[in-house]
């Protein structure tokens, strides 16, 4: 067992909030005791010491927390990014991409589990290419699928009108990768995806859930041809994925949606 001993003043606030978790930290004669190999590295005692006396090695000191935005502003922000589906020809540099998909390391997982990376298809040539070999699988599968038979119609218009209809034109991919044995795969790689997509208009960017895609991408009994195709490592499944690139519209107004319902008990 590793443990890591601190001298602190035993106010008590990190044992307050690893209680519920783990029960990671115990208080010592002078100081607190946590248990390296119980701790999920969550960062909560650090986040809560209201000392700053807590050096932990599994998770380092961060920077101090800003007053969270007005309600009306925050609502705002919520409220303000939308589905994308019309795209500039040009893809957003690789430096904006790699400051949009950090943003993807920092919702709240259960139990601490992350374990979320990403592939960038990166170019109209190769999201087009991808596009084919999604149309040629999907037809593939249908005659003994019937329950995919909504994509051969989006097939269909998309050739009969000359336009993309699986990746709405995009320029760039992004695709949410975790471990085959990880076990929250798709809620952590949709959890992270909404930061992404929460935070591109920021960058100027524009965000559509690849849902077609996901179909059969997300499906390990149908996506061989796109680990295939992506060079994924034999470990690595894909669990998620967005369109993104510089918007082709501006969107100038909020939109409504359906009333709110909720019940008390």
């Amino acid at each position: 067992m590793k443990f890591h001993d601190i001298s602190c003043s035993q106010c008590g606030a990190c044992l307050k909030e690893c209680g519920p978790l783990r029960e990671a930290i115990t208080s010592t004669d002078n100081g607190i005791r946590i248990d390296l190999d119980l701790c999920i590295t969550c960062g909560h005692c650090v986040a809560v010491c209201p000392t700053d006396e807590i050096e932990h090695p599994l998770s380092p000191r961060q920077p101090l927390m800003d007053k969270p935005p007005a309600p009306e502003a925050a609502a705002m922000f919520l409220r303000s990014p939308r589905s994308v589906r019309c795209y500039k020809n040009e893809g957003a540099p690789r430096e904006t991409l790699l400051r949009l998909v950090d943003i993807g390391r920092y919702p709240q997982t259960g139990i601490n589990t992350q374990g979320i990376s990403y592939l960038v298809v990166d170019g109209r040539e190769k999201v087009e290419a991808l596009n084919a070999l999604f149309c040629e699988t999907a037809l593939k599968l249908i005659p003994e699928h019937p329950e995919l038979a909504r994509l051969k119609e989006v097939i269909e218009l998309q050739k009969a009108r000359g336009e993309e209809r699986i990746f709405r034109g995009a320029p760039q991919l992004i695709i949410a990768l975790a471990d085959k044995d990880h076990p929250r795969p798709r809620e952590n790689a949709q959890f992270s995806l909404t930061f992404i997509a929460l935070m591109a208009p920021t960058l100027g960017l524009g965000t559509c859930w690849a849902g077609y895609f996901e179909n059969l991408a997300v499906n390990d009994s149908f996506a061989a041809p796109f680990w295939k195709f992506l060079r994924l490592a034999e470990n690595m499944r894909i669990r998620g994925a967005l369109m993104v690139g510089v918007p082709d519209v501006h969107f100038r107004r909020l939109v409504a949606r359906n009333p709110l319902k909720v019940e008390w008990r």
